[in-house]
């Protein structure tokens, strides 16, 4: 689990270090500023502060794990999900994410009378992220940091279900995407997040499509 965000890690700063380079060394004709002939705008990009939203689903994988009892199961069904964040762009390259993220009401169902339980998990996150612009307004980027996530509890119900009280952890985090500038400060965002497993959390997939507001320009 931890090479694989120690992957994403190096991944997100190795690109980092290699466009701000040339961001740095391009003089005023290469900003990394997208021409009036394959984007919405020729004027060089201003950091500052942006806003976004994302909606979609997510995959909570509760499946197999202690939270299932021999006559109880997960309802496996992908779960209405959105994050929602505030970041800071240092430069179109660079810049730092910090989210809120509701994950859904995983489901869980007993076959002895058809009972079902909900809790619910949401949480925060804190990001790196890395930039690469590409022609025509389109870029792909990753993120990596670490997450909280905040799990209610999980009543037996006379035995129905697991036991299990109310937790929070900390798994690390990452997501890859791309998105598409259709406006000089505001984008479409589509983007595939997951936080990794930690101690009897399971592993979390989040898909979303979202939506980006530059406050200055």
């Amino acid at each position: 689990m931890y090479k694989k965000i120690l992957g994403i890690v190096v991944l997100v700063l190795g690109l980092s270090q290699i466009v701000l380079a040339d961001d740095l060394v391009g003089g005023d004709d290469s900003s990394g500023a997208l021409t009036a002939d394959n984007s919405v705008s020729g004027s060089p990009y201003n950091p500052g502060i942006y806003i976004g939203g994302q909606f979609g689903t997510t995959n909570l994988h509760y499946s197999g794990y202690e939270y299932i009892t021999a006559n109880s199961s997960y309802d496996s069904k992908y779960q209405f999900a959105a994050r929602g964040y505030l970041g800071y762009a240092f430069s179109q390259f660079i810049s730092l994410e910090l989210g809120y993220d509701y994950f859904g009401f995983p489901k869980f169902w007993n076959s002895t009378n058809n009972a079902t339980q909900n809790i619910v998990q949401h949480g925060l996150d804190f990001m790196a992220k890395a930039n690469l612009p590409l022609d025509y307004g389109f870029g792909i980027y990753v993120k990596a940091g670490l997450a909280w996530v905040y799990r209610s509890a999980l009543h037996a119900n006379g035995g129905l279900f697991a036991e299990k009280e109310a937790n929070s952890k900390f798994p690390p985090i990452g997501a890859v995407g791309v998105n598409y500038w259709f406006a000089p400060n505001m984008a479409l965002d589509l983007c595939w997040t997951k936080t990794m497993r930690v101690g009897s959390l399971p592993t979390i997939d989040l898909f979303t499509l979202g939506f980006i507001y530059k406050l200055n320009i």
